[in-house]
């Protein structure tokens, strides 16, 4: 996958606005330069923020369980989200990464 193109269950990091710096997953492929990202608390399921790709850092990561899910048109609670997201923070606060505001451990 490039890092170029954005995926169904992609985790991303926000780069501008009032979510810079928070870890984001792609809920949504809007056709340009578009996608709908969600945190499963900020931005639910059912109202994802619309932002344009050059603000997002797109990590490698996928969750395949959310992807595959809505690949298939399945609904995806909040918490599963959550949940992704939960356990993909503490790897990259080991790998010095800034997310969510802070700084990992070295």
């Amino acid at each position: 996958m490039s890092s170029e193109e954005p995926a169904l269950g992609q985790l991303v990091v926000s780069k501008l606005g009032r979510d810079k710096g928070r870890l984001f997953v792609i809920v949504r492929l809007v056709g340009g330069n578009y996608v709908y990202i969600a945190d499963g608390s900020t931005h639910r399921m059912a109202d994802p923020k619309l932002k344009n790709v050059k603000h997002l850092i797109m990590l490698e990561q996928v969750d395949q369980g959310i992807a595959s899910r809505l690949k298939a048109g399945l609904a995806v609670a909040d918490h599963q989200i959550v949940t992704a997201l939960r356990v993909y923070r503490p790897q990259t606060r080991r790998e010095g990464m800034l997310i969510d505001g802070q700084r990992g451990l070295r």
